[in-house]
């Protein structure tokens, strides 16, 4: 976006209240005036654009905590899943196999652990959530050797909300920091020519 057409656009947006205030000015250094009513415009917007950005940095931590959450997850599940075919091995022991079921029960605690512990300020990672538009799932129930095949959908589809939110998230971010260069640009070079625009339109 061009800075002049971006600049027009915020004048046309908020022009009816910049109109309402000259309304009301007996100073007799209008251009002066107009300025800073188009100052504000522009200081506005950006801060409210850097307060955007914060929320999505917020929602940005969110997903990494997660993600690593989900990454010790699926490290425990696999050494289940290799455990659990060991167990299939006619040659083992009453012994070997007790150890094996051990590991698979410290594994299993592992991941139910994860599941329940793991918080960002204080609120769990696992749950269904959204930050403004944003959806992530993360809802994944508790596991057991019963339910591993459920579980691993559960998981894969967890990692691919976290995996889209992500790329979600860092667009927003990427495209409200191009709209503070493009406004910081307009305020800093352009308000002379604004205010002489809504003076101009004052006039009409």
């Amino acid at each position: 976006m061009k800075v002049q057409n971006l600049t027009q656009n915020h004048i046309n947006n908020h022009l009816q209240k910049i109109q309402k205030d000259l309304d009301k000015i007996s100073n007799p250094n209008i251009e002066e005036t107009v300025n800073k009513f188009v100052n504000d415009v522009f200081q506005n917007d950006i801060d409210s654009n850097l307060q955007e950005i914060n929320n999505y940095n917020e929602a940005i931590g969110f997903t990494q905590i997660a993600n690593g959450a989900l990454n010790s997850i699926r490290d425990n599940l696999h050494d289940i899943k290799t455990l659990q075919a060991a167990l299939n091995n006619a040659a083992l022991s009453n012994d070997n196999l007790n150890i094996i079921d051990s590991q698979i029960q410290k594994y299993t605690k592992n991941i139910n652990n994860t599941l329940e512990n793991t918080t960002y300020n204080n609120k769990n990672v696992f749950g269904s959530f959204q930050f403004n538009e944003i959806n992530i799932n993360t809802s994944m129930p508790n596991f057991d050797a019963d339910n591993l095949d459920e579980f691993e959908k559960s998981l894969n589809s967890a990692f691919s909300s976290i995996g889209a939110a992500q790329n979600a998230l860092r667009d927003k971010v990427n495209n409200l920091s191009q709209n503070i260069v493009s406004e910081s640009a307009a305020k800093a070079q352009n308000e002379p020519d604004v205010a002489k625009k809504v003076i101009d339109m004052q006039k009409e």
